[in-house]
């Protein structure tokens, strides 16, 4: 299978499910300890790589690695000014959704982020293609920022529906 961002998640699911039952430390239960503890090795491999597959920020964190282009602890990473300044209105707006307990502008602000996120990884995925991996690195550190704002905005959904409730 050739290395790309866009997959199959049915095709990745039946792959997993096949070469995980292949593993299966039951299928190894009369086996020898060194087999057991094999099996137990490459079962866990498997579902750490279907968890990484089927996550595309993770997904493409792996293909960045691959290329020799790690995303992780990477201080240098320029980010534009316009995305900086982005995000200070995200967080201003989340600021007053807050203060207001508006749930309205809430849902608003996640379906803005959301779209953001499905932009960046359609972006993403295109960079990967074209191996532009130091625009793929700069655009997956802007997704990892989408991607912790989502989870403030999922808590703050949920505090707002704890006040409510």
């Amino acid at each position: 299978m050739a290395r790309g961002f866009e997959i199959d998640p049915q095709d990745l699911e039946s792959r997993w499910k096949e070469r995980a039952a292949a593993v299966h430390p039951d299928r190894f239960a009369g086996a020898s300890d060194a087999e057991k503890r094999v099996a137990m090795q490459w079962s866990a491999s498997i579902n750490e790589a279907y968890r990484v597959l089927r996550d595309p920020l993770r997904r493409a964190q792996y293909l960045c690695e691959l290329a020799g282009h790690p995303t992780e602890n990477q201080p240098n990473v320029a980010m534009e000014m316009s995305f900086l300044m982005q995000q200070m209105q995200w967080r201003e707006a989340l600021e007053d959704i807050r203060a207001n307990g508006d749930s309205d502008g809430l849902q608003a602000l996640a379906q803005e982020i959301e779209a953001d996120r499905h932009q960046r990884q359609a972006e993403t995925g295109e960079l990967i293609g074209q191996q532009r991996w130091n625009a793929v690195v700069k655009c997956l550190h802007e997704w990892m920022f989408v991607e912790k704002f989502l989870q403030e905005i999922v808590s703050a959904q949920r505090a707002l529906k704890n006040i409510n409730t």
